[in-house]
């Protein structure tokens, strides 16, 4: 097949050998094998004249796929490569001859997935392009196929795996950055090189956000069938901003930032001391300070050194609290995690809120201004930012849930939308859950990249996109000018 009509979607095992029954996947790949018996075939013992070189490609294969297998079963924290290589039928000195540790081989896996994904969108695009179409449905429809052939491996893709570490987080971003520019230079070629369109951050966030979330419920098989909504939600994109809203120009070298901005009237509290010795606060106010101290402690020790580097002692520390008063309010570091992501979230939502509400009866100000006070409330807390919108992913499933709660609240003051749009244009039903996903991307894409303070001049273009699919580009334009 060839073409952005004829993409095969391949498995993420190399190309099956004659032996090896294939289940036909969507648009006429090979989608992953049956059973263990199929999927875990050993080549061949003795004299056999295969290529040594044959052998280990197929022995990594069978290694990348029973991890990929484990850690969808168990997480990725509690697979050992025991039971990799006896689910492989690998043996434990071939492993550590091919692998050094299960880090490596959980790299290897992410990278083969990873770079066949982005290659196979990246060839629609292209395809699109060089017949001279600007339509986005062929590259979703073969990335929704391929999520939905092979869901264990793309969940990797777009969500990672809880303890996996930062590495595998540095390669997912380093594929998406890719991706983006791919997605950038197809629709809008003649765009400048050093100049901020965000169209194509909004259509990578709101597409990994649509395909996650079927993954993680164990949905894929809706995928396909989104592929033509999503499409038409890409489509509400014109290729290019408007002239009046010219994008901003990049930074040609960015430096990391902490933020730069005031910090926000909630961690100007969390920051001051409570009296020494005798005094007659309530212990309620004692308590509330010195949650909010373990939270920010939190967040700071996790945005400087991930979470691995989280300790109680280290939380105590820099809370000024006692290990007994930890343990008082927290069981565990992991709960005072996601006591600070808690805290992050809602105080988030409260801004946003609190701004929208001053401009009911006017949706597209309302959000627009709701946007602006989010991000600026974002600007002012970075390292609650960073662990909200970074460090959530590698974090547990209890924190993808307290993630999930909060966008769907944000989520609901996006669909007046619908009714605004009525009668005039139709707006797909995946837009709302699309856009999210895409503003999402935005701020983490920001924070990640340590450009925390670049986001305030960067507001009036996130209201734009998320105005686009149900007002148009002109009108979207003018209610943020």
């Amino acid at each position: 097949m060839g073409g952005p009509q004829g993409m095969a979607v391949r498995s993420v095992r190399a190309k099956p050998r004659k032996q090896r029954a294939a289940i036909p996947a969507p648009g006429g790949g090979a989608g992953p094998r049956g059973g263990a018996e199929d999927r875990y075939r050993r080549l061949p013992t003795g004299t056999h004249g295969l290529d040594p070189e044959e052998i280990r490609r197929d022995q990594r294969e069978r290694l990348r796929s029973a991890l990929i297998e484990l850690v969808a079963r168990r997480g990725y924290p509690a697979v050992r490569i025991l039971d990799v290589s006896k689910l492989a039928r690998v043996s434990r000195p071939t492993f550590y001859g091919l692998y050094a540790n299960k880090e490596a081989l959980f790299l290897d896996a992410y990278d083969e997935i990873s770079v066949r994904a982005a290659r196979t969108v990246t060839r629609a695009y292209r395809a699109e392009r060089a017949a001279g179409a600007r339509d986005d449905e062929a590259p979703m429809r073969v990335f929704c196929e391929l999520a939905a052939a092979e869901p264990e491996a793309m969940s990797l893709f777009v969500l990672g795996a809880f303890g996996a570490g930062a590495k595998a987080l540095e390669r997912r971003k380093r594929t998406l950055q890719a991706l983006e520019q791919v997605i950038r230079s197809s629709r809008n070629p003649g765009s400048a090189e050093h100049t901020v369109d965000l169209t194509a951050k909004v259509l990578i966030g709101g597409t990994r956000e649509v395909t996650a979330a079927r993954l993680r419920r164990g949905r894929s098989g809706e995928l396909p069938g989104l592929a033509g909504e999503l499409a038409a939600w890409a489509a509400c994109y014109p290729h290019g901003l408007p002239e009046r809203l010219e994008p901003v120009e990049a930074p040609r070298s960015p430096q990391a930032d902490s933020g730069g901005g005031p910090i926000s009237e909630r961690a100007r509290r969390a920051k001051g001391r409570l009296p020494s010795g005798r005094h007659a606060l309530p212990r309620t106010f004692i308590l509330k300070s010195q949650r909010e101290r373990i939270v920010d402690a939190t967040a700071s020790i996790v945005a400087a050194r991930g979470l691995a580097g989280l300790t109680i002692p280290e939380i105590a520390r820099h809370a000024n609290v006692s290990h007994q008063t930890f343990y008082e309010i927290y069981e565990t570091k992991h709960d005072a995690f996601l006591g600070a992501l808690k805290v992050g979230m809602h105080q988030a939502l409260l801004v946003f809120a609190k701004a929208y509400d001053a401009h009911s009866g006017d949706w597209p100000r309302a959000l627009v201004g709701g946007l602006r006070a989010l991000i600026e409330y974002v600007v002012s807390e970075p390292v609650h930012a960073h662990l909200s919108l970074v460090d959530t992913f590698a974090a547990s499933p209890e924190a993808i849930e307290i993630r999930d709660s909060a966008l769907a609240a944000f989520a609901a003051h996006l669909t007046p939308g619908y009714e605004l749009a009525r009668g005039r244009h139709e707006v797909p039903l995946i837009a709302v859950e699309a856009i999210t996903g895409g503003i999402w991307q935005i701020l983490h894409d920001y924070v990640d990249d340590g450009r925390i303070s670049e986001l305030g001049r960067l507001a009036p273009q996130v209201g734009y996109l998320a105005l686009v699919p149900f007002l148009g580009p002109d009108a979207a334009a003018d209610a943020v000018s």
